[in-house]
């Protein structure tokens, strides 16, 4: 299960596991960020940062130039 539910890695990771997901499923409106581990709240919330700052802005250019494009069916 969490082979194929869990994105997690460094940031060109994770923008690369979320526009593989878009190309498999298809144009998705949200995505639900779960934090479970606050044992260490910095490190949590540097991890909600990077996705706020790092990885939606690259997933956003990639899909806004064409390279995040999902397959016609």
């Amino acid at each position: 299960m969490l082979d194929n539910c869990l994105i997690h890695s460094s940031v060109p990771q994770v923008v690369a596991q979320l526009l593989a997901l878009r190309q498999e499923i298809g144009d998705f409106g949200e995505i639900v960020y779960a934090g479970m581990d606050w044992v260490d709240p910095a490190l949590a919330r540097r991890s909600m940062e990077l996705m706020a700052t790092e990885v939606m802005p690259r997933v956003n250019a990639a899909i806004a130039s064409g390279q995040g494009r999902v397959k016609a069916a």
